[in-house]
């Protein structure tokens, strides 16, 4: 992936008409992304069920969405202005199944965001209806795309063969605030089941090969941790706090004697391999959102003008994965 990533950034640009449904912190953050990456809000729409007319508020104020409109339904959206081409599903999860299949339905490519719906039955419905209409289905794992990780993942590959033992730290402070609102987590998802889409993503950047399985999983309120387990004998192991002291995003790797360190919980992330400080790649350096580089790797699964099977052949993995830690958290 590293290769595409300059692709990704640039396809990001491309002015295909899009709808966002959802008005609420995810689909106002996507709009102010797409918008950043086209330069004006043109060619956008926001189908807003719940209150539209804050939602124009919201984007009146805001120079750089000039042109964006804001409608009260997907239907509506569609007849807004040039006829939308893809959506971008970020209502609550409860709702991922009547807006991805609506949109489906009206003949448009989604990215939906994590978690693809409140449980792996959802998701493999939802799946389906994507290959029944021949349309693509992506979910949203940014971290995924994080040039850094990718840098650090081709220097392990240089490496000499062995099992590798993957930590990934995740903490939140409660009631942050965060993409211009309070980070509030929806009651219809557990903890770990909203984190595993970013969880596995970043794992998979280490093993894209791997055959992956769910070896323990236990989970409260605030806490909970996560053991993936692959076919070359690694193991992965994934704690989160979302009632932390201070946000921290923390990735360990060990395979033998070797061992690196990625902290992606500031703006510019930093690498340690051995204990020195490894600089990341200047080409790298002006690619800032993850989530612009997520839009350019939808848009360019949907235009077919970059390879990106992986985009779409990790979401059956990723939804058997969830059944498993669903029968975990339930035994």
């Amino acid at each position: 992936m590293p290769s595409d990533l300059a692709a990704f950034w640039q396809m990001a640009a491309t002015d295909l008409p899009v709808i966002i449904v959802g008005g609420g912190r995810w689909g106002r953050t996507w709009a102010s992304v797409v918008a950043a990456a086209r330069g004006s809000g043109r060619g956008i729409t926001i189908a807003a069920r719940t209150d539209p007319d804050a939602v124009r508020a919201w984007a009146a104020e805001r120079r750089e969405l000039a042109g964006i409109c804001i409608a009260a339904t997907l239907g509506e959206a569609m007849e807004s202005g040039a006829r939308p081409v893809v959506a971008i599903v970020a209502s609550r999860p409860r709702d991922h199944i009547r807006d991805v299949c609506e949109a489906l339905q009206l003949g448009l490519d989604v990215l939906v965001e994590k978690p693809i719906s409140v449980d792996a039955q959802g998701g493999q419905y939802l799946l389906e209806a994507a290959q029944e209409t021949g349309r693509v289905l992506a979910i949203g794992t940014e971290f995924a795309y994080l040039p850094a990780l990718h840098q650090l993942a081709g220097e392990i590959a240089k490496r000499r063969a062995g099992p590798l033992r993957l930590c990934l730290r995740w903490d939140d402070v409660a009631g942050e605030f965060r993409h211009g609102a309070v980070k509030a987590r929806h009651a219809e998802v557990g903890l770990l089941s909203d984190l595993l889409p970013h969880a596995f993503s970043i794992f998979q950047a280490f093993a894209p090969r791997a055959d992956w399985r769910i070896v323990d999983a236990s989970e409260d309120r605030s806490r909970g941790r996560l053991e993936f387990a692959d076919d070359a004998g690694g193991r992965y192991e994934f704690l989160c706090d979302v009632a932390a002291r201070g946000r921290k995003r923390i990735l360990k790797i060990e395979r033998d004697a070797f061992n690196a360190m990625l902290d992606f919980g500031e703006a510019a992330p930093s690498i340690r391999i051995e204990g020195r400080r490894c600089a990341v790649d200047p080409q790298f350096a002006a690619m800032s959102s993850t989530l612009r580089l997520e839009l350019g790797a939808f848009l360019a699964a949907v235009t077919h003008s970059i390879d990106t099977t992986f985009i779409i052949s990790g979401m059956p993995v990723l939804l058997a994965l969830q059944g498993q830690l669903e029968r975990k958290i339930h035994a």
